[in-house]
């Protein structure tokens, strides 16, 4: 990392041109990212967590066991994360959206019982934690 840092460091800077557009200013922007801190991370997920009143050691306890449930917990999360209504009432009310497309009973209660689970896996959707992001499966560590 040190390495890194002299050898950036050591190189000239180019100078910024006025009649570039917003698109090639954002480019340049995320071409710039820094690798992710997973302390920090973490430590901003479980800050996150909180506010949503779960604590992160009882994760652990109330992650599906089997993979069929932990799938469909997933897709519920996506969902979640990537519909705009969904995700600003999650995030203003810190509650789960009511899912329409479930409609038996079994669906339901199995998306209750699941809810730390969810509201967790959104959180690391919404927010895009790229350590963390590796560790849900079936995502391949990109979302």
């Amino acid at each position: 990392m040190i390495r890194r840092w002299f050898s950036r460091k050591n190189k000239p800077l180019q100078p910024a041109l006025e009649s570039r557009s917003s698109s090639s200013s954002v480019s340049l922007c995320t071409n710039n990212v820094r690798e992710p801190d997973p302390v920090k991370e973490i430590s901003h997920f479980k800050m996150r967590l909180k506010e949503f009143g779960i604590d992160f050691s009882h994760l652990v306890s109330s992650t599906p066991k089997e993979l069929v449930n932990r799938q469909q917990a997933i897709e519920v999360a996506e969902e979640i994360a990537a519909d705009p209504e969904m995700r600003n009432y999650f995030l203003t009310w810190k509650r789960l959206p009511l899912l329409h497309s479930e409609s038996t009973q079994h669906q339901k209660l199995t998306m209750k019982r699941q809810r730390e689970y969810i509201t967790a896996l959104t959180l690391i959707f919404i927010e895009n934690y790229h350590v963390l992001l590796q560790y849900v499966p079936g995502t391949g560590g990109k979302h």
